[in-house]
């Protein structure tokens, strides 16, 4: 009989196990993931398809975006790093359907020369519950590729090494379960974020209680959101909390950041400011109307501002011109600490 009962308790620990493994994953779940000093974290739901090429899009001849190819295109915005090879990572995952993306990224540093600016973070995909990634297959076919593999609580990841401009940068790819995969910059950041998936207890990364939270819209087709950290600022030249640098403006008592995209809907892009500034409307404004050579263009940025709330700034911004997309992210890219030197 305790024979028995033993058997029975083992099979069901290892059904639970097999259960936690596999289910969906939700966007609490996944945040408690995250290492506590994150400090930005983007997010893009689902379900949509994967694939690189479509996230080009078609411009109509009076320079607008179809509405598939304008939510294709807001939805790279978390998912950046599928930008780089990774051993073919974004072809491994072509056609196949994303539940959640989700990006965390933290310790902001300048490019050595031009390009994106370097952070330690990283990308959770996860995908729809039809779908189960082979993540030996990857790593067979990446074995020419990658640079080395490493063991990181208890997951395989294959190490890539990509020149970008002036840096070379290092990606950490993984499966820690059949349908999430994960990619990431630095390896003390990923394997903090393993050891969270496996069930290690920690302080959750930007608290539900962040004020930054009652202003973004986490059911959006595209989200997110940075809280300002004063620790390391001084490194970061993305940080409003220092003096002048060359990816921010000053501001001694911003808060944070938020964003929300609803393109399919309205067209439309929200972006709150926390800061008690009586400069916040200028500030707001100089990020959001940036433009670099791809995106200038004479026709005009639809932007309203409003407050919503005491020490809050909001921007409504018009997505339906191509240009209004392009400079908007370039701005946005800046305040979330992934701006481009260029």
């Amino acid at each position: 009989m305790v024979r028995l009962v033993l058997v029975v308790l083992v099979a069901s620990v290892c059904l639970a196990q097999s259960t936690a493994a596999t289910q969906q994953p939700s966007l609490n779940q996944v945040m408690g993931w995250l290492p506590a000093d994150t400090e930005t974290v983007l997010g893009a739901n689902g379900p949509f398809i994967w694939d690189i090429e479509a996230s080009s899009g078609d411009a109509a001849p009076q320079g607008t975006l179809t509405p598939a190819a304008l939510e294709m295109q807001s939805r790279m915005f978390p998912l950046t790093l599928l930008n780089f090879k990774n051993g073919g990572l974004g072809d491994f995952i072509k056609g196949k359907t994303l539940a959640l993306a989700v990006e965390g990224s933290r310790r902001f540093r300048p490019p050595s020369g031009l390009g994106l600016m370097r952070y330690e973070g990283c990308l959770v995909m996860v995908f729809g519950s039809a779908v189960s990634l082979d993540g030996a297959a990857f790593m067979r076919a990446a074995g020419s590729s990658a640079k080395r593999f490493e063991e990181s609580s208890g997951t395989r990841v294959a190490v890539f090494e990509e020149q970008s401009e002036n840096d070379t940068w290092t990606t950490f790819v993984g499966f820690p379960r059949p349908n999430v995969a994960v990619v990431a910059t630095n390896l003390d950041y990923l394997h903090t974020l393993l050891d969270r998936m496996r069930g290690v207890s920690g302080t959750r990364a930007l608290p539900q209680n962040l004020a930054e939270w009652k202003h973004v819209d986490t059911s959006a087709l595209v989200w997110g959101l940075r809280h300002y950290q004063k620790q390391g600022a001084e490194l970061d030249p993305s940080s409003p909390l220092q003096g002048q640098n060359a990816a921010n403006i000053p501001d001694a008592n911003a808060v944070g950041v938020t964003f929300s995209f609803a393109p399919a809907a309205t067209r439309m892009a929200t972006v709150d400011y926390l800061s008690t500034s009586s400069d916040a409307r200028r500030i707001l404004s100089t990020f959001l109307m940036m433009e670099d050579a791809a995106t200038a263009a004479p026709r005009k940025f639809q932007m309203r501002l409003s407050q919503p709330a005491a020490g809050v700034l909001e921007a409504s911004i018009n997505l339906t011109a191509t240009e209004a997309v392009g400079r908007l992210l370039f701005g946005l890219m800046a305040m979330l600490g992934h701006a481009v030197y260029v």
